[in-house]
């Protein structure tokens, strides 16, 4: 199974720790977002495709074309035209197969991993106090019915991670246009529910990093993780 991570933001509300080096790169608990993630895979993951974009060559240097086992090929986002345009970026190197997607600057759960990865297509999603921020899902008897980009007034608290497993047809629904003009993944998955039933599984553990106050959140949720486990 193949997983495409998309790792091509700039990271500008995390400046100045990215005026060198891209956000995927950052260090929580001593390790850059981007190896959490990686380490998160589950062992059905041999391959990985990286869309990169911002300082990319740092990401390559880093990881280098193989990590604990698994093979990865970068790809480069030309342009940050939004997540569905990433994952465009991406399709000529996946096979017509379901893969797992990812955020690259999230921080993800192994077993979380492990248990989305068991259906295709599914999604994972998390509890918010600020569900407004982000994607919104709608869910019903257990299936996604639709994801809300950052309404004003969320029907719900369930929130969409980033994290789906997809098949190949999702190439045949077509991205929402944002009003910035970034072509949106969300709501394509969101989409995808017309075509297909689309599996939710909840989150035990995610922290998105988007700001330096996320940053600090997700350092300590991941400490103390790492500390209950020893």
């Amino acid at each position: 199974m193949q997983a495409v991570i998309l790792a091509a933001g700039k990271g500008t509300r995390l400046r100045p720790l990215t005026h060198k080096i891209p956000k995927t790169l950052i260090l929580v608990a001593g390790k850059p977002i981007l190896e959490h993630t990686l380490s998160a895979l589950p062992k059905r993951i041999k391959e990985v495709v990286l869309v990169v974009g911002y300082k990319g060559d740092h990401v390559k240097k880093h990881f280098g074309n193989v990590f604990e086992g698994k093979s990865i090929t970068y790809v480069h986002q030309v342009k940050p035209n939004g997540t569905a345009d990433a994952l465009l970026t991406a399709r000529p190197f996946l096979k017509n197969t379901p893969f797992l997607l990812l955020g690259g600057d999230d921080l993800y759960n192994a077993d979380d991993l492990e248990l989305c990865t068991q259906k295709c297509p599914s999604v994972l999603v998390a509890h918010s106090v600020s569900p407004e921020q982000f994607g919104v899902c709608i869910i019903k008897n257990g299936r996604l019915h639709g994801i809300i980009e950052k309404p004003e007034n969320p029907p719900s608290n369930l929130i969409n991670t980033g994290a789906y497993v997809l098949d190949y047809d999702i190439f045949d629904i077509p991205a929402p246009v944002l009003p910035n003009g970034e072509l949106n993944l969300a709501e394509q998955v969101g989409k995808y529910v017309q075509k297909k039933n689309v599996y939710v599984h909840e989150a035990r553990f995610w922290h998105p990093i988007n700001n330096h106050e996320e940053l600090k959140h997700a350092e300590n949720a991941l400490k103390k993780a790492l500390g209950t486990r020893r």
